[in-house]
């Protein structure tokens, strides 16, 4: 089966192409009817080249920015697991610390448990800004993508004008 990709823009060069004959054709019998239909011919393949590649302009944009984000998430939960891990292994060691020494192991477990907490919350609050700024990111991304979106179909409608314009004459 054929891409439709292709078929379009075959169409498309068609359109062009038969654009540039009737213009030609209406320089030489000097019609300046069949000209300006050719230039609008000519003018309707143009924009709809554009609106295709305003829509993969927008598509592609939309991904990259869908890949930020996953990787913005990945790390995030990287740096949780990692904390995580941490903190397990600190408590750990404060178990075999209070079994050799029951008085010392408890007061340095307290404080190993404070500071513990504060590098906990201190990173969940680094990891908090982390999400935020990355759904902002992706928000801010997602609203260029959007705003090709509208130039595409801007695009589309100069067209459909076009194509109007040129089905009235």
């Amino acid at each position: 089966m054929a891409d439709p990709g292709e078929s379009s823009k075959a169409t498309r060069a068609g359109q062009r192409i038969a654009g540039a004959v009737k213009q030609a054709a209406g320089a030489v019998t000097d019609n300046q009817d069949l000209r300006a239909e050719g230039e609008l011919q000519q003018e309707k393949a143009d924009a709809a080249k554009e609106a295709k590649r305003a829509d993969e302009f927008a598509e592609q944009k939309r991904e990259e920015a869908e890949a930020r984000a996953k990787e913005e998430e990945l790390r995030v939960e990287r740096e949780r697991l990692a904390t995580e891990d941490a903190a397990a292994a600190r408590e750990e060691r404060a178990e075999q610390d209070r079994s050799a020494e029951q008085q010392r192991a408890a007061q340095e477990t307290a404080t190993r448990r404070q500071a513990t907490e504060q590098v906990a919350q201190s990173r969940e609050q680094e990891l908090r800004r982390d999400e935020v700024d990355a759904v902002r990111e992706r928000a801010a991304a997602e609203e260029r993508a959007q705003d090709e979106e509208v130039r595409a179909e801007q695009a589309r409608r100069d067209a459909e004008v076009i194509e109007s314009v040129e089905e009235n004459r």
